[in-house]
């Protein structure tokens, strides 16, 4: 499922952290010096301001170099490497995009708003624009959720899907980093939910209990092998299997399960892999990582799947 031996990606060690002087973009701060104690690398803090008319003293600007100056002050006291840049644009997620390219980032630090209910709008529009259009990862925290001052467990939701390759691909190297364990986490749909969902009248065919069980346990022995090859290459890693029961499961919505799983593993992030698509955010997520990124009150690390 993901080359151990040959790891291809990098550790994080430029981080990206827009900031727009609220306190609620600045929430992801402690998490953000966490993930860069790890890999031992660079936060780059940034502020997009509005054009300033012709002429002006640029009072804007020298307001957001003043705001990032005490920021930075503050985490080089913690011996964390920073840089600062400020620019001005009326497109905030294409200069943050921009900002990434120039400053060679490999990961981008982001606040959601919170939100939850019927309020969708949790990412906002400038995350939202950066997820559509971006290709880096992206490490998404929700304001008063889980701020871990270490990184000791990784929960990866894998299917034997590509996008969890991506995503495991991703976490392997940054667990041996952080000297993380590595939770390997599969839910089972119930063959139910496919008949329920099925509109070509399949429901009405008898449905054998076997079949779960061994969808179940092959399950299992998928993620046990899984994390056996994960710890012959000297990482800490277990497997778990879940059968969701129909409501959580039809029409794939398999998120309320992945959150308690990492909840009952303690795990400090959620690695998951997103769609290479635009439009609305559950387009661009998946609606499984979407529900996840707005339940969720851990850390969750998305990686763009082209």
């Amino acid at each position: 499922m993901v080359l151990v031996a040959e790891e291809v990606r990098t550790v994080f060690d430029k981080l990206l952290v827009p900031l727009d002087g609220t306190a609620e973009s600045a929430a992801v701060l402690p998490l953000a010096r966490t993930v860069a104690r790890v890999t031992g690398g660079q936060i780059v803090l940034a502020r997009v301001v509005a054009p300033e008319a012709q002429g002006t003293r640029g009072a804007r600007a020298s307001e957001a170099r003043a705001y990032l100056a005490r920021i930075a002050d503050e985490l080089r006291a913690d011996n964390t490497r920073v840089a600062t840049v400020v620019c001005q644009s009326d497109a905030p997620a294409t200069e943050i995009l921009r900002q990434a390219a120039s400053t060679s980032a490999d990961l981008l630090v982001m606040a959601t708003h919170g939100r939850s209910g019927l309020r969708r709008a949790l990412l906002g529009s400038v995350t939202e624009g950066v997820l559509a259009h971006g290709a880096l990862p992206v490490l998404l925290a929700r304001p008063g959720g889980h701020r871990p001052t270490r990184i000791a467990t990784l929960l990866v939701p894998v299917d034997g899907s590509p996008g969890a390759s991506l995503a495991l691909g991703t976490a392997v190297p940054f667990a041996r980093a952080a000297n993380a364990r590595l939770v390997l986490l599969q839910v089972v749909v119930p063959s139910a939910a496919y008949l329920v969902s099925d509109v070509t009248g399949a429901a009405s065919l008898s449905l054998d209990p076997a079949w779960d069980e061994e969808a179940l346990a092959g399950a299992e022995r998928y993620v046990t092998g899984l994390a056996a090859r994960l710890q012959r290459a000297g990482l800490s890693a277990e497997g778990r299997a879940v059968m969701g029961n129909i409501s959580e499961t039809l029409m794939g919505r398999v998120s309320s399960l992945i959150v308690d799983g990492a909840n009952a593993v303690a795990a400090d992030l959620i690695v998951m892999s997103t769609h290479g698509f635009t439009g609305p955010v559950r387009a661009v997520l998946g609606s499984t990582a979407d529900e996840v990124v707005r339940t969720a009150h851990r850390p969750v690390l998305l990686v763009r799947q082209r």
